[in-house]
């Protein structure tokens, strides 16, 4: 048993350096975004300011995939440091859900060549499947006795919340992609009520137990 819980934790290791990799080929991948001097739109000398102007969308897209690499990455380490050991469901998921990450810089990255409505959708479907295989595998590692020991209540909270709140307010925002964009990002904010729910139902569950 010790042999197997010690081949657990190693894997939980290589989980994470695995992890660690995607995310920094994801940051190289923004960089490569950048607008190169040859596709300048003035003639004559390149001046970088300029190039970044003409290529504006290029540059807000970077932007934003730097932000969703950090904040994932963020997240990836909160779920990861609760645990003590993994096995291979919990691994398949968490590979997964770095793989829909993926996907979700690919969708930034064409935002500026496909029409609105599409990119909202894309990045709420995005980012509702990167919950989903998260979320699954922090329910599946809490199933099978996964979490490191001494967790506290407080720390089990901030876990949950960081794995189900995301998933549920994408799937709430994804029809909001087709009334306007406007509305679609103001539907984010239903982050802030789920998270709460979260909060309460977790709460009730512990007072009842």
């Amino acid at each position: 048993m010790t042999h197997q819980f010690e081949t657990a934790r190693a894997q939980l290791h290589r989980l994470g350096r695995l992890t660690d990799v995607v995310y920094g080929l994801g940051l190289a991948s923004v960089i490569f975004w950048l607008p190169l001097p040859e596709e300048s739109l003035t003639e004559g000398e390149v001046w970088l300011v300029e190039l970044f102007a003409d290529h504006s969308a290029n540059m807000i897209a970077v932007l934003i995939g730097l932000v969703f690499i950090i904040m994932y990455w963020v997240r990836s380490n909160t779920l990861l440091t609760a645990l003590d050991r993994t096995d291979g469901v919990h691994t398949g998921l968490s590979i997964a859900s770095v793989f829909f990450l993926l996907f979700l810089l690919y969708i930034v990255r064409v935002s500026s060549e496909v029409t609105a409505q599409s990119r909202c959708a894309g990045e709420s479907v995005a980012v509702m499947l990167i919950g989903i295989a998260g979320g699954a595998a922090w329910w599946w590692a809490r199933k099978k006795g996964l979490a490191r020991e001494g967790l506290t209540a407080k720390e089990r909270l901030g876990v949950q919340i960081e794995a189900f709140a995301e998933p549920l307010t994408a799937l709430v925002t994804l029809p909001f992609a087709f009334v306007g964009e406007l509305s679609w990002n103001l539907a984010w904010f239903v982050y802030i009520p789920v998270a709460a729910i979260l909060k309460r139902r977790d709460a009730k569950k512990n007072t009842s137990i």
